[in-house]
């Protein structure tokens, strides 16, 4: 009687291993997904701003230039405000001024007051941001010029 106690629970133990090392091997394939926190992002971005820019805006200002942005990487399909969506591997490019653009356009329309300097100083320090928490891959070269 004592040995099929030994025997279950020596299966419950192979079983139990067997679905630990499938599941982690299959998680180990999957590239890493950043996960943006935008308290965390505003609160990353205002300690890193010049002292001269924090001196004249505020943590609503940061808050709202970055989810202006966010809001243009969803439009496009970079992000997604869920981290369970599959946003798809399909390369997307966008111009470099075009987030830009876009933010100042939407600080303009919100009748924030923040210089354009303002708001490309918040965008920039956004992205030591973006590498902290892994969201900046690698630099993908352009097409050969001829």
């Amino acid at each position: 009687m004592w040995w099929w106690i030994v025997l279950t629970v020596v299966l419950v133990f192979v079983i139990a291993a067997v679905s630990i090392g499938v599941v982690s091997g299959s998680l180990a394939q999957r590239p890493r997904r950043s996960v943006y926190d935008l308290d965390e992002a505003v609160d990353f971005v205002a300690d890193r701003l010049p002292d001269d820019l924090t001196a004249v805006i505020s943590f609503e200002d940061v808050r709202s230039v970055l989810l202006f942005h966010c809001d243009y990487l969803a439009d496009k399909g970079i992000a997604s405000e869920r981290t369970a969506d599959d946003i798809g591997t399909a390369l997307v490019v966008v111009p470099d001024d075009e987030p830009t653009a876009y933010v100042l356009g939407k600080v303009s329309d919100a009748g924030l007051d923040l210089s354009d300097e303002d708001v490309v100083a918040i965008l920039d320090t956004e992205l030591l941001y973006y590498e902290a928490i892994g969201a900046i891959g690698p630099r993908l070269e352009g097409p050969a010029e001829l």
